[in-house]
């Protein structure tokens, strides 16, 4: 510990103040003095054969600093001295990296580099066992890091963790954000009715009444799920939210006659919130994410919803032979779904796009079979 001590002093981040914010901030600004500089500039010049010449130029700041030299520090000796004092501690680091998908918007090309290299670092801290990390990856972002093969990928494999959520973990989930309103409950006389009953106490049985349309259930997970048919819980709770609130609305315009018993949320305020979930979803989720790939989903805007490498060559602009490669980043993000020689955009993106059902490829049969009938 006293070890650990001199050298947080050495190197000017020992802090009285143990506010992580401070903490932080005093950390980077340590490490931005290494990189200050004073003019950057790029020379563009020719040959004498004409071939253009680019020399980039940086002058760094070399203005001698009124602070106290440091000894350099190996990063692994101080990780290590780290590393000791916590066992002796019998204490243990977290360091949880998120939203990586987020970390490179607007540089694609150093995007799967930087990634890699953080699993390189993942793999190094294994030496460390009271420093761990832990990283939260999408599997479209996972797949992209590792194309073309990743050394000790089977060491990564044997720590890594899929979150899935299936649809009674998604029941579950509504159920007990639905229950922690006690007042609610007890004027609905729900607080010992299990997960089922709970849903179909609020919900109508079908959000489209007819004999062949699914139940509310089955209609809510059709829709919130994705091309790979993920149905993250974010879109679960947004979308009952946002039928909330279009109930709530309608009911300041028009008096509640409804009888007891009958559904709290109709299904006109479902109908109406997955307009709004898709509109949502497409542009913080699925174009925010989609980085150098969003041009290609802009073409799918005012389209039609399914679509077979014909039509996807006249709206790509591509050869039909370079029609899969093309699309094949937007299978993995989940806005395409292979569906045997077809491919269809999954309905949470459709209303955001104005794309409506139907075949873009068979003028005979404009519209394909409807998709909420049962089997």
């Amino acid at each position: 510990m006293s070890q650990l001590d001199q050298l947080l002093k050495g190197l000017d981040i020992r802090s009285k103040d143990d506010a992580p914010v401070n903490i932080f901030a005093r950390t980077l600004s340590r490490i931005g003095r290494l990189f200050q500089w004073r003019a950057a500039e790029v020379e563009i010049t020719a040959s004498d054969t004409g071939i253009p010449l680019v020399t980039p130029r940086i002058e760094f700041d070399n203005t001698p600093s009124t602070e106290p030299s440091h000894k350099n520090v190996s990063v692994e000796f101080a990780l290590r001295l780290l590393n000791t004092c916590l066992d002796d501690a019998t204490l243990s680091v977290w360091v949880a990296v998120d939203r990586l998908d987020e970390a490179f918007q607007g540089y694609p090309q150093v995007e799967v580099p930087a990634l890699r290299a953080l699993l390189r670092t993942y793999l190094d801290m294994l030496d460390f066992p009271k420093i761990k990390l832990k990283l939260f990856l999408r599997r479209d972002l996972f797949r992209r890091i590792i194309a073309g093969g990743f050394v000790n990928l089977t060491h990564v494999n044997a720590r890594k963790f899929e979150l899935i959520w299936d649809e009674e973990d998604l029941l579950n989930l509504l159920c007990r954000r639905i229950k922690g309103n006690r007042d609610f409950c007890t004027a609905l006389d729900i607080d010992e009715l299990g997960n089922k009953e709970v849903f179909d106490r609020i919900f109508p049985r079908q959000v489209d009444v007819g004999k062949r349309k699914p139940l509310t259930w089955t209609w809510i997970m059709r829709r919130i799920r994705d091309g790979n048919d993920i149905k993250p819980p974010r879109n679960l709770i947004d979308l009952i939210s946002m039928a909330q609130q279009a109930q709530l609305r309608r009911e300041e315009r028009e008096p509640d006659s409804r009888e007891y018993g009958a559904a709290i949320i109709e299904g006109d305020a479902l109908r109406r919130a997955l307009g709004q979930l898709s509109r949502q979803r497409v542009q913080d989720t699925l174009l925010a994410e989609a980085g150098i790939y969003a041009p290609l989903i802009e073409r799918f805007r005012d389209g039609k919803a399914e679509h077979n490498t014909e039509s996807l060559a006249d709206l790509l602009e591509r050869d039909q032979g370079t029609v899969r490669p093309t699309i094949q980043p937007l299978l993995d993000i989940g806005f395409l779904e292979d569906i045997k020689d077809t491919y269809k955009v999954p309905t949470l993106y459709r209303e955001g796009l104005n794309i409506t059902q139907g075949k873009a490829f068979d003028a005979k049969s404009d519209v394909s079979e409807d998709e909420d009938d049962e089997d």
